[in-house]
């Protein structure tokens, strides 16, 4: 045996051998490299080779050699694909029992101390465990099974951080076997061995050289061959690196353009994309060699389409291909390799590019078949390029799938950036946790434009049109709205409950915002909310921004200090002169303004297969400003002196009260409101949709006059929320009103300004309530709540339109 004290240099040996009677072979666990390998039992007396030899296998019980990821000392990046071998020993030796492994990646942190399989599962960073299936083929030579498998490091393992990480696997074995039943056979599996390599790695990976009979280390270097690191690269680098990556690929293809129909029979006559999931979308040609109005290649063009962490299809089709029984001369083809084959139609392993010269132009050949056939020519001196599966970051079966020779789908998502001020997370000054700050990550996409698409693309190649670039760009499916509202509920305008108004108001005009007017904070009569959300994917998240109190709190006070002049209050009551005789009061203005900022496709066809920034909001002032007068026309009538006509109506007035036990009461009112109102839409396309949007200014002037009568009993019925309730009450009023409008818009003479004056009709409204109070309920009756219009709502006179391109016209 190797390792003797005799020295034998005949045939280049140059090894001690063991001089003995009896042979021993006993491996130990550090020399398991020999297991499952033929080994070479030579018996000779002086000459090596001149002897007796025999062959055998050493076999163990059966057990997990090692993993081994290539380069594992190496830090990897996300996207990168990893290669990992895994070596099993002695399993599948039995004729009956099959075996398989389940592998499971994890961090290498996370995985330590994991046993159990429902651990696993927990832990793993694949949705389900990959699972192999160990042949039961041996050579003469190796008893062992290698199990090679391949995948990317994908973003979302980085899990929001921002430092280097490290990544294991941990891998079972079952055994298998069919229990045959009754009615049908059912699979049944029992795990017999696993291996966590986050506690027992593979360290200074060997590789067993049956040449020298000795060990190789493959790194010379102490490593941990279990295990691979990857990048603390931000995401936002990540993100740019990967869009980087994509151009320059794109820019290595390059895109030859074409001006006329070509000759080869190997081709197709059309390219249309097409968004399978929007059935009213239009589908995009970019590429049609039949085209008699408009160029036929167009594959400068790029279909948008608008997703999120939700995946779209989007079919890329080609009309008429010619790629079977066809001559193909396998044109930007490495050699042997032909169009017949579709993933040489949908190029998205390596692609040869054209030659270019030095202007940037394509070179190109006659074709010897057809005179009047150009053809371009490989670049083979840059030939050797990344695929483009790889430089995406695509998965076969997710990212894409290939349907048949003339069609494939694409399947991209939005992938967002769901970090938010990476550059400090790693330093613990700020105090923040690095989870809160995460909370931000909206805010990446609070500003909309095209810095934020992401693009995919596929090169389509045929001897006729080699390497037609298909190109799609993705932007976020996320959509902004503010909103706020300020008031006092004291206006006609609003009353009656401002959600209702506010719904009817949006509705109105056109725009979809969210139910977010929920009044949070109340201060001396001043109801307010101020609300930032975003809509990402259908989900919505809420920022409130109620900091604003502190101005909200100042017009309230502002409010407080106009209040004094209410001759309601009682420490006005007696003030006698103007108060006296009038009630006079200032209105606060309610304000709502609602915007809201997405990403869309607007209708136009030209524009149809572009994503455009869209803008659409509301502001309405109701009122900006109001002042209510009221004035009880028999305080007047009382103070009237002439002839004694004031004390006169005062003692009829008085005794009819005294016999009915009521209140009578007339009064006259008239209101003065101004309400604007200012409506816009934008996108950035068409920039302000003028036709859309317009600006309106309102004097409301509502007056009338009411009079009736209410019970002055002294026991009066007082609710337990503390409202007193008076148990008669009748009332009529006549009520009117007169409109004064004035609009700037825009129809299709272009913009104008607009006047009119609307009578708001004259109506009569009656009231009759009786509470009637017992100890179990407060019952109404008998009520009457009626209204007649004597007069409708009418214009009066005509309505004036000035345009204000000094095109002037009358109604």
């Amino acid at each position: 045996m190797s390792g003797g004290k005799e020295s034998v240099a005949r045939l280049g040996l140059g090894k001690n051998y063991s001089v003995g009677s009896r042979l021993s072979f006993s491996p130990s666990e550090s020399s398991s490299y020999y297991l499952g390998f033929k080994q070479r039992i030579e018996l000779f007396s002086t000459e090596p080779g001149s002897g007796f030899y025999f062959y055998f296998v050493p076999l163990a019980k059966s057990h997990i050699k090692y993993a081994y990821f290539n380069d594992s000392e190496a830090t990897k990046r996300y996207g990168d694909i990893v290669n990992l071998q895994i070596a099993l020993h002695g399993y599948n030796l039995e004729k009956d029992i099959k075996y398989k492994a389940k592998l499971y990646l994890l961090e290498e942190e996370k995985a330590v101390g994991l046993t159990e399989t429902k651990q696993f599962r927990s832990a793993n960073l694949w949705k389900k465990p990959e699972i192999i299936n160990i042949p039961d083929k041996f050579s003469g030579d190796n008893w062992n099974v290698y199990l090679n498998y391949s995948f990317p490091i994908e973003i979302e393992w980085r899990k929001n951080q921002s430092e280097k990480k490290n990544f294991t696997v941990i891998v079972e074995i079952y055994k298998t076997w069919i229990d045959d039943g009754y009615i049908y056979d059912s699979e049944e599996e029992e795990r017999v061995d696993y291996r966590n390599f986050a506690d027992k790695p593979t360290n200074d990976l060997v590789n067993y050289d049956a040449n020298v009979l000795g060990l190789q280390d493959l790194d010379d270097k102490p490593s941990i061959s279990s295990r691979f690191i990857v990048s603390e690269e931000l995401m936002d680098d990540y993100l740019s690196r990967l869009e980087l990556q994509k151009t320059n690929m794109i820019q290595y293809i390059g895109d030859i353009r074409y001006t006329k129909r070509e000759y080869d029979p190997c081709g197709y006559s059309k390219i249309t994309l097409k968004d399978e999931d929007d059935k009213e979308r239009d589908s995009m040609v970019i590429f049609n060699e039949e085209d008699t109005e408009n160029p036929i290649d167009q594959t400068a063009k790029v279909f948008t389409i608008i997703t999120g962490d939700a995946r779209k299809n989007i079919s890329i089709t080609l009309d008429k291909l010619k790629n079977k029984g066809e001559f193909c001369q396998g044109v930007l083809l490495e050699k042997g390799q032909k169009h017949t084959d579709k993933k040489n139609i949908f190029q998205l392993d390596r692609v040869m590019p054209a030659l270019r010269m030095q202007d940037g132009n394509f070179v190109v050949v006659q074709d010897t078949t057809q005179k009047d056939d150009y053809d371009a020519v490989p670049d083979e001196e840059r030939a050797a390029s990344g695929s483009v599966s790889d430089a995406q970051e695509w998965i076969e079966g997710v990212d894409y799938k290939i349907d048949s020779d003339d069609k494939m789908t694409v399947m991209p998502r939005y992938l967002y950036n769901k970090t938010s001020l990476e550059g400090i997370q790693n330093y613990t000054s700020h105090g923040i946790p690095n989870e809160a700050l995460n909370t931000l990550w909206v805010f990446n996409y609070f500003i909309l434009n095209d810095k934020l698409a992401q693009t995919y693309f596929v090169p389509i190649s045929t001897c006729r049109y080699p390497n037609q670039i298909a190109k799609i760009n993705v932007y976020p499916d996320i959509e902004w709205e503010v909103s706020f509202i300020i008031t006092t509920g004291e206006t006609h305008t609003l009353s009656g409950g401002i959600k209702e108004n506010l719904t009817d108001y949006q509705r109105a005009q056109g725009l979809k915002f969210s139910d977010r007017f929920k009044l949070s904070s109340e201060y001396k009569g001043f109801s307010f909310s101020t609300d930032i959300s975003t809509k990402v994917n259908g989900d919505i998240h809420k920022f409130g921004l109620d900091k604003i109190e502190n101005i909200i709190k100042k017009l309230a006070d502002l409010k407080s200090f106009l209040d004094q002049f209410d001759s309601n209050n009682s420490e006005n009551a007696s003030a006698g002169g103007f108060t006296e005789y009038f009630s006079f009061k200032l209105v606060s203005p309610n304000i709502v303004l609602a915007f809201k900022w997405n990403f869309g496709h607007i209708l136009e066809k030209e524009h149809n297969h572009k994503a455009v920034t869209m803008l659409s909001g509301s502001l309405k002032l109701a009122p900006l400003i109001g002042i209510n007068f009221e004035v009880d026309l028999f305080i007047i009538t009382d103070n009237i002196k002439v002839y004694g006509i004031g004390e006169i109506t005062k003692l009829i007035r008085k005794s009819i009260e005294w016999v009915t036990e009521t209140d009578i009461f007339i009064l006259a009112y008239v209101n003065v409101e101004l309400v604007g109102e200012f409506t816009v839409v934008y996108n950035s396309i068409n920039g302000f949709d003028n036709k859309k949007s317009n600006r309106k200014a309102i004097l409301s002037i509502p007056f009338g006059v009411k009079g009736g009568i209410k019970s002055n009993e002294e026991n009066v019925i007082i609710l337990p929320s503390g409202e007193k309730m008076e148990k008669l009450n009748a009332e009529i009023s006549i009520n009117s009103g007169i409109d004064i409008v004035e609009e700037l818009g825009t129809d299709n003479k272009g913009p104008y300004k607009k006047n009119s004056y609307i009578f708001k009709g004259l109506n009569v409204r009656v009231v009759i309530v009786e509470n009637v109070f017992s100890r179990r309920k407060i019952s109404v009756i008998p009520k009457i709540d009626e209204t007649f219009e004597i007069l409708k709502e009418n214009q009066i006179g005509p309505e004036k339109i000035e345009y204000l391109n000094n095109k002037k016209d009358e109604n």
